[in-house]
């Protein structure tokens, strides 16, 4: 494939494959690059800016991604409205990952409602916004409450478009998904999430059991720990009549020579009355 610069139109839609990322980061509080990890969108005072967007899909995984393993993931894809910034640029389809189960939940009831109003989430803005959330830890013994636990979650809302050129955005996305655009935003959802190992949660299927088939195939190893299966025994152990590889032994340490003793020092023993 070549690639010859040209012009873009101030209209045009953008989708690459695999798209742009922007990472969710709760423990900062903000959206940031999923290439440069000091790239954030950030104020003056370096504070993380809640975006707003443009909804279009999303994809519900299971798998390993990161430190995170054997939990879901919700891929979201999307059109940024706000803030201006080089991290959203406008008129490109983005995907992020929605990782904890807080934010999951709280995204997942933020849809439904508007699924069961039926409000198009192509219709609307999606504001977001990070908040702090906590629990006490409960003792399993005697049930009393323990030590209070902060973390923080993504929350999720809708606003109508406020200007002409949000109302613009909203019918120039709605005529380009309905163009037959909406494969490349499945195909920018089930792209490929370098060091990932992921497997697709179908909507309205049982994912117990895709759950299940995947934990069987990528079990969880322990941090540190060799294997204690087969794969600890030496080459060949299984072969009949193979003989085991034995290590040669260590080397016999030497002892030192006999020394014999001269006339006179056995005379000088006798004379004090030692035995040799």
């Amino acid at each position: 494939m070549v690639f010859i610069a040209g012009k873009f139109s101030a209209d045009e839609i953008l989708c690459q494959v695999p798209p742009h990322t922007l990472r969710i980061d709760l423990q900062a509080r903000r959206w940031k690059s999923d290439t440069d990890p000091d790239a954030a969108i950030t104020d003056s005072n370096d504070n993380g800016i809640p975006i707003e967007f443009i909804l279009l899909g999303f994809t519900p995984y299971f798998g390993n991604l990161g430190m995170r393993s054997h939990e879901e993931f919700i891929r979201i894809s999307y059109i940024g409205v706000t803030p201006s910034h080089r991290l959203l640029p406008p008129r490109c389809v983005c995907t992020s990952i929605i990782s904890g189960k807080s934010s999951q939940k709280n995204f997942i009831s933020y849809f439904q409602t508007l699924y069961n109003n039926r409000i198009n989430v192509g219709e609307v803005i999606t504001s977001t916004k990070f908040v702090q959330k906590s629990f006490n830890e409960r003792d399993p013994m005697t049930g009393a409450d323990g030590a209070k636990i902060n973390y923080n979650a993504l929350e999720f809302k809708d606003r109508p478009a406020q200007n002409d050129d949000e109302r613009k955005l909203i019918e120039d996305i709605s005529a380009w998904l309905e163009g037959g655009s909406g494969d490349l935003v499945a195909s920018a959802l089930r792209s490929g999430i370098p060091g990932s190992n992921l497997v697709e949660l179908p909507l309205g299927e049982d994912h117990a059991a895709i759950k299940d088939a995947f934990i069987e195939a990528n079990p969880k190893r322990l941090e540190g720990t060799a294997p204690a299966g087969l794969a600890a025994l030496p080459a060949g152990a299984g072969t009949p009549g193979a003989k085991a590889e034995v290590s040669e032994p260590p080397a016999a340490k030497k002892t030192a020579a006999k020394k014999e003793l001269t006339e006179e020092q056995k005379a000088a023993l006798q004379a004090a009355g030692l035995d040799f």
